[in-house]
């Protein structure tokens, strides 16, 4: 059949008919594109319909997720953004495929891609936080039940008057503080009020810490008698000759030193914190370069500020080990490849000896490691310079005693744990390890002396800021530094660093709540 010549109305419809079929047609003469050349424009605008389609899916689904992080606000501000920039992007691109214009289309789809990209990312953080938040519960709880042990005791010695009422009313005032704080925290977790949950979690810590130092207190006074405690029969100066004379002539002339052996628990604990568990930097020919992580790895770090990098002060000195021993006792971290959390960008590596491990907690302390020290007076975490003041205007050996009594602290299964569960109960923040840096000295019943630290390694945050790193930056007043500001900073100095040090460079993935 002959071709025919439509009418200026006949081919107007033709026109858009094909166009409803997404079909091509000739402008001149009416004649129909070849077949070939049909099948490719149906079937692009139908693939990428397809792709449309299935983004917007998951779009919606991951909005499903509100109720999880609308109550997180460093990730919900970005979550909101990223959603609205997707739902702009798919009514776009379906535009853009009614006009008949695939390649924008498809170009507005890779984009949209990696705004629900960046949105499941910010949903497995707010998971992690809220995962986090509940782990904390039990902890707390554990904390308040050591503390409250001490509630009999002090109720006996105010019914005997062997302490002032006003003490005995602050026992019982921070008891039921505390009490109603964790339940609290608990229906805010409930409710994944995650921001206000945490806010009370500082002020349901501060409860506590007032609460330890009360503990403290009665820990210090002296032995009392009476209720709650034993009298000791008197034993005239007569009987206590006869005792020791009888004691002299009982005794054997053959002494025996016996070593005293650690119990069973300390063992354990040592063995998991042996150096073959961990890993050897010299060996990691992997992670000396950017991205190169080819197995898993697991080392316990310090963290260094930028200024003490850059000017190679510190632990980032030529005489970095000198500093670390000058300062009795150090803050550190276990990282490893799937739990990279650390306070600092940039750190160090440490070659610690077991016996070293004095506190392993899977959460901050904000442990008082400076307590005591004229010299780092400054460096308080929990006390006024005014309290500060008072603590040091004592006698020298009961300053020196402060630290041990912050250790003390810290002696119970919750803040002793072997690597593994310290490892396992890490969620969203980092890790905090009590290290003694100081040489021959003995911290625990049976067990050996404690052995110099090295510094093995230095490395580099090698990522992205995370949403809470950027929270954190922006209350502090500052700008996060992105991924590659820190690689240049790094870079600038970590030559010098490294040689100075005699140690390679290592870049990790992971996530630090500075810089």
């Amino acid at each position: 059949m002959p071709p025919q010549t439509l009418s200026k109305q006949e081919h107007k419809w033709a026109s858009d008919m094909a166009r409803h079929l997404n079909l091509t047609f000739a402008e001149e003469e009416g004649e129909q594109v070849g077949q070939h050349h049909q099948a490719d424009v149906v079937n692009a605008p139908t693939s990428l319909l397809g792709k449309l389609a299935s983004m917007e899916k998951a779009a919606d689904a991951l909005y499903a997720n509100t109720e999880l992080i609308k109550n997180q606000s460093a990730v919900f501000s970005p979550f909101k953004k990223a959603g609205q920039s997707a739902r702009s992007g798919i009514a776009a691109a379906r535009k853009e495929l009614k006009g008949r214009k695939p390649q924008n289309a498809e170009a507005r789809l890779s984009k949209i891609q990696e705004k629900v990209s960046s949105m499941e990312q910010l949903i497995a953080v707010a998971q992690s936080n809220h995962k986090g938040l509940e782990a904390q519960i039990p902890w707390v709880k554990e904390d308040l039940a050591q503390l409250a042990i001490e509630l009999p005791v002090v109720d006996s010695l105010a019914i005997a008057k062997k302490i002032p009422s006003k003490k005995h009313k602050k026992f019982l005032s921070l008891d039921q503080e505390a009490n109603g704080l964790i339940s609290e925290v608990e229906t805010l977790c409930e409710n994944f009020q995650v921001d206000a949950a945490n806010k009370v979690l500082k002020k349901l810590n501060k409860t506590l810490q007032a609460y330890q130092k009360e503990v403290d207190w009665l820990h210090a006074l002296p032995e009392v008698t009476g209720v709650g405690a034993s009298e000791s029969p008197r034993v005239s100066k007569l009987d206590k000759l006869a005792a020791a004379f009888m004691r002299k002539k009982t005794q054997e002339h053959k002494v025996e030193l016996v070593k005293a052996e650690p119990d069973e628990k300390t063992k354990a604990f040592l063995k998991t914190w042996n150096r073959e568990n961990f890993s050897d930097p010299s060996e990691r020919l992997d992670l000396q370069k950017r991205g190169g992580c080819k197995a898993p790895f697991k080392f316990i770090v310090r963290t260094g500020s930028m200024d003490d990098f850059i000017n190679q002060k510190g632990c980032f000195s030529a005489q970095g080990t000198e500093y670390l021993e000058n300062k009795d006792a150090i803050c550190t971290s276990v990282v490893t490849d799937e739990k990279c959390f650390v306070y600092g960008a940039f750190g160090v590596i440490l070659d610690v000896p077991p016996q070293n491990v004095l506190v392993s907690s899977p959460d901050d302390l904000m442990s008082e490691l400076n307590i005591g020290r004229k010299d780092k007076k400054d460096r308080m975490v929990n006390v006024t310079q005014e309290q500060n003041e008072k603590l040091l205007d004592v006698p020298d050996h009961v300053r020196n005693g402060y630290l041990k009594n912050e250790l003390d602290r810290y002696q119970y299964d919750k803040r002793q744990q072997n690597v593994d569960d310290l490892v396992d109960n890490t969620y969203y923040a980092h890790n905090e390890v009590i290290v003694s840096s100081k040489d021959g000295i003995q911290h625990k019943q049976g067990v050996d002396a404690t052995e110099p630290i090295k510094i093995n390694g230095i490395f580099l945050i090698d990522a992205e800021p995370s949403p809470d790193t950027i929270a954190f930056q922006e209350f502090e007043g500052k700008k996060a530094l992105t991924k590659e500001e820190k690689y240049q900073i790094f870079m600038e100095h970590a030559e010098k660093v490294a040689k100075n040090l005699g140690v390679p460079i290592l870049f990790l993935d992971g996530e630090s709540t500075m810089a």
